[in-house]
C-alpha cells in the first residue's frame, strides 16, 4: 500500500502557453527516499485521483521541481491551484538513471519536452561530480524557441556543452529546426554513456545512431 505525504505547492513559473514550471516542498520521508536522478513520483489533491510525474530536482533536495504540461487533472491542478495548496505526494520510486555507469565516461543527455524534467535531475548530480565524467553533453528538443524550460541555469552549467532543437522556428532563432535525431551524429563518441528520454520512435532512432559511433546497446539506458 503506497505511503502519501503532505507537500505545498511553493513555485510556479509559466514557460510558455501550456508549459510550466512547479515546485512542491516536500517533507522529510519524501525527499530522503529519492535516491536515483530520473526517479518519479504521484501528486494528487488530497484525496483525490493521481499522476505521476518526474522529478526535475537532484537527490539531495528539500523541494522538488517540475516541468508540467498543462490538460487535465493533477497536471492542469499543479498549474493553477494558489500557491501554498497542500497536495499529496508518494516517495520516489522507478530505477532511475545509474550514475555510476557513466563514470569516466562521456555523457550524452538526450530528451524531449517535458522528458527535460529528469535529464536536469542528473545534471544536478553532474555538476556536483563533474570530475568523475568526460565530456557532457545535452541534447533537447522543445516545440519552439518561446519554450525553453531553464534555458539561462541550462546555458551556465559548468562545463556542459547544451544542444537544441525546436520542432517550430521563429524569427531570431539561429539553432537548429527539426528532430533531436539530426544533433546526435556530432556529438557521440565512442566512449559514450547515453540516458534517453522520450517517445519510442525517438529514443530507437537515437541508440540506432549510438551503435553507429561504436557506443554498445549497454552502454544506452532509458527511463522507463
Amino acid at each position: 500500500m503506497r505511503s502519501w505525504h503532505s507537500a505545498h505547492l511553493k513555485a510556479r513559473t509559466v514557460v510558455d502557453e501550456g508549459l510550466v514550471q512547479v515546485r512542491l516542498e516536500v517533507p522529510t520521508p519524501v525527499a530522503s527516499a529519492f535516491a536515483k536522478p530520473g526517479q518519479f513520483h504521484r501528486i494528487r489533491q488530497v484525496g483525490g485521483a493521481e499522476s505521476m510525474f518526474a522529478i526535475a530536482s537532484p537527490p539531495g533536495a528539500t523541494s522538488f521541481d517540475y516541468l508540467i504540461r498543462r490538460g487535465t487533472g493533477v497536471s492542469e491542478a499543479l498549474a493553477t491551484l494558489p500557491l501554498d495548496t497542500t497536495l499529496e505526494v508518494t516517495p520516489p520510486e522507478g530505477s532511475g538513471f545509474p550514475l555510476e555507469a557513466a563514470r569516466g565516461f562521456d555523457l550524452l543527455l538526450v530528451g524531449t519536452g517535458t522528458a527535460l524534467a529528469p535529464l536536469r535531475s542528473v545534471l544536478g548530480l553532474v555538476t556536483q561530480r563533474r570530475s568523475d565524467f568526460g565530456r557532457v553533453t545535452l541534447v533537447q528538443g522543445q516545440r519552439s524557441p518561446r519554450q525553453l524550460p531553464w534555458l539561462e541555469e541550462l546555458l551556465e552549467l559548468p562545463h556542459v556543452d547544451v544542444h537544441t532543437a525546436v520542432t517550430e522556428g521563429a524569427p531570431g532563432w539561429a539553432g537548429h529546426v527539426g528532430f533531436v535525431q539530426a544533433l546526435v551524429p556530432a556529438v557521440a563518441t565512442a566512449n559514450t554513456v547515453a540516458f534517453l528520454v522520450g517517445q519510442k520512435e525517438m529514443t530507437d532512432e537515437v541508440s540506432e545512431l549510438l551503435g553507429r559511433a561504436g557506443v554498445p546497446r549497454s552502454r544506452v539506458f532509458l527511463n522507463v
